[in-house]
């Protein structure tokens, strides 16, 4: 039997099937327990302590206190730049591998398990510039784990959706993702924060209202995943009882790549287009915190009331533009997206008020999360059935390749200026430049609302 054509929203396919209510909750509720690693480890709190209190720890003076600064976030971002390579090597080929061997559901449990340890291990990151290194290392390495989880879970989307209501079940689910780092940083501030030590009554001696944090986001990762990964769609092997290795999966993926050329060029550059401007995006919220905190003045509680109210909004904007995907197609929410950021990433960028970084901030995350939905979205329409796992990891992959342009084009702007606040304009560029080209794709069906389908009569479809 032939497959289907990509983007056909009509064609029939195993996700027709009404999706269990079941599978569709475990799938948002993974979502809002990973966003905790996201938004308290990786941008808000605890990357700002090893960066920041532990790069500089027993240093003197303020030239020397700003030395160590900018030599923590300089190591940080070289691990995470390391952790970068790592997944655009391994996203691929153990894509190729649950797809061709039927281990997708095993992957997606051992590293949603992996990111879950490594987070639990962070608070061995002592207040002492000895550390610096291995809490780099560590939040590199969870990146690592929860990017290739990310693959497998965006792979299950189709198998739990059907074409007419996938952009409500991404968005909803990236709606629950926003809303879980909400509680998940409103805790952290109470528990640990403030007031002084926290409810906890966690002291702040060699750091440890800091070092206690990693502890309760890995519980509360665990508790939001473990449902998805009890309850996952079972994902049948596409080639049962081949042997395969490594070397057999990148040749495999070469392939892939080479008949892509040919069969599918518009999925090829859709990648790159998306690559670029997700990048973008992408930078918006890693360096929302240091924005804040160096170009505005924000100390660590305002910090994280401000990214309460960016989770807040961004997960209203989504949950909004999920539905907004299912009636007006993919492309239209990507184009309208990225240009929303631009004009009011330009608006932060000419008033250099704090009110208007307020006001236009947190009306940038209304446009973030419905263009990674959607473009998380877009891939699965644009994938064949059965190859939607391995699809994903050559959409991480290209993420990852072009993954330094939106922190490269801040820290240039920044290095021109002498001004923290204009590294906004590199953001803006950035997606400006993926919109750029992602508009001259002809998409098809693929970027069109799906058609609701018409009752089904007495004679079966032909195929």
């Amino acid at each position: 039997m032939a497959l289907p054509p990509p983007g056909d929203p009509v064609a029939p396919s195993p996700s027709s099937a009404p999706p269990r209510r079941r599978s569709v909750v475990s799938f948002a509720l993974w979502d809002g327990g990973m966003s905790a690693f996201s938004s308290v480890i990786l941008t808000f709190v605890f990357a700002t302590y090893v960066a920041s209190a532990v790069a500089s720890e027993g240093v003197v003076g303020e030239d020397a206190l700003k030395a160590a600064q900018d030599h923590g976030s300089q190591v940080l971002t070289t691990w995470q730049s390391i952790g970068a390579v790592a997944i655009a090597l391994l996203a691929p080929l153990l894509g190729n591998l649950a797809d061709r061997g039927g281990v997708r559901n095993l992957l997606l449990r051992l590293s949603t398990l992996a990111t879950v340890v490594v987070v639990a291990l962070m608070p061995l990151v002592a207040l002492d510039a000895d550390y610096l290194v291995l809490g780099a290392a560590l939040i590199a390495l969870a990146v690592v784990f929860s990017e290739l989880a990310g693959v497998f879970v965006n792979s299950v989307l189709p198998e739990i959706s059907t074409p007419e209501n996938r952009g409500k079940v991404s968005g909803t689910a990236w709606a629950v993702g926003y809303w879980g780092s909400i509680v998940c940083l409103g805790l952290v501030l109470v528990l640990f924060v403030m007031p002084g030590t926290g409810l906890l009554g966690v002291t702040g001696d060699d750091g440890w209202n800091y070092r206690a944090i990693p502890l309760f986001v890995a519980l509360w990762i665990l508790v939001g995943t473990l449902p998805l990964m009890i309850w996952t769609p079972k994902h049948p092997p596409s080639a049962p009882g081949e042997r395969w290795t490594p070397w057999q999966g990148y040749a495999s993926i070469g392939r892939r790549v080479v008949r892509a050329f040919r069969e599918e060029p518009v999925m090829l550059q859709y990648l790159v287009a998306s690559a670029i401007y997700r990048d973008g995006l992408g930078a918006v919220f890693s360096i929302a915190g240091v924005l804040a905190a160096n170009a505005y003045g924000f100390d660590t509680v305002q910090i994280i009331i401000f990214g309460i109210a960016a989770n807040l909004v961004a997960g209203i904007g989504v949950f909004l533009g999920g539905r907004l995907d299912d009636r007006r197609g993919t492309r239209f929410v990507i184009i309208l997206g990225c240009l929303g950021i631009i004009v009011l990433g330009l608006v932060v960028l000419i008033f250099g008020s704090t009110l208007v970084f307020w006001i236009a901030g947190l009306a940038i995350c209304l446009f973030v999360g419905p263009v990674q939905s959607a473009s998380r979205n877009l891939l699965t329409r644009l994938s064949q059935p059965g190859r939607e796992t391995e699809n994903f990891g050559l959409y991480a992959t290209t993420g990852r390749a072009l993954g330094f342009l939106g922190t490269a084009a801040f820290a240039a702007t920044v290095a021109i200026s002498h001004d923290t606040r204009t590294g906004i304009l590199g953001i803006v560029i950035v997606i400006g430049l993926g919109l750029v080209a992602f508009v001259p794709i002809k998409l098809g069906d693929a970027g069109r609302p799906t058609p609701a389908r018409s009752a089904p009569t007495a004679e079966p479809t032909t195929r």
